[in-house]
């Protein structure tokens, strides 16, 4: 998986020195960010997301929309309505401003993506039992799948009392992230 910062200090005319500064480190800490080499830590990647004006999916390389939707919007629940109609799914398969803990997900999802270790654990295993090859490579695709898709929908699903992932919902509307979206959205009305 790659990450959006040099496209992004690109477009902007900036060098590395100059975002280095933006995050109080040194250049060459900065250019192992951009190359991949170092994984951005939760809060320099919200710093860098808010710096650049895009969510922390589309700077992590996760999503391909500088910015994150808002399924309350009416125009997405136009568009959610339509596809219950027909016979498609409400639930965004994407990080959205209303993913429970998405800023945490789209980093926790990057560092599994960029991590070798799940993969490698799945080959131990696979060498100590007849497991089927095809299978094997299936569970390292899915791991390995930078869209991971069906990850932010269990979350997004969490809401449903019946989901096994009801917990995290139970946990998100207790948090301070959420009040905050919540005071938002009625300030805006």
């Amino acid at each position: 998986m790659s990450n959006r910062l040099k496209v992004l200090r690109k477009e902007k005319g900036l060098t590395q020195a100059d975002l280095a500064k933006v995050l109080n480190t040194n250049q060459s800490q900065y250019g192992k960010y951009e190359n991949g080499k170092t994984n951005l830590s939760i809060e320099n990647a919200k710093i860098l997301a808010e710096y650049f004006g895009v969510s922390i999916p589309y700077l992590l390389g996760l999503d391909d929309n500088p910015v994150l939707k808002d399924p309350g919007a009416p125009k997405e629940i136009i568009k959610d309505f339509y596809k219950v109609l027909t016979k498609g799914t409400s639930i965004e398969n994407k990080i959205t401003k209303w993913t429970p803990f998405g800023e945490d997900l789209a980093i926790l999802l990057a560092e599994l993506n960029q991590s070798e270790a799940l993969s490698d654990y799945i080959d131990f295993l696979a060498s100590k039992k007849d497991f089927n090859p095809i299978l094997v490579k299936a569970i390292k695709q899915f791991i390995a799948d930078e869209n991971q898709g069906l990850i932010p929908f269990l979350i997004n699903k969490s809401s449903a009392e019946d989901s096994p992932y009801h917990y995290v919902w139970e946990a998100w509307v207790e948090s301070p992230e959420y009040k905050r979206r919540q005071e938002k959205k009625k300030s805006k009305k």
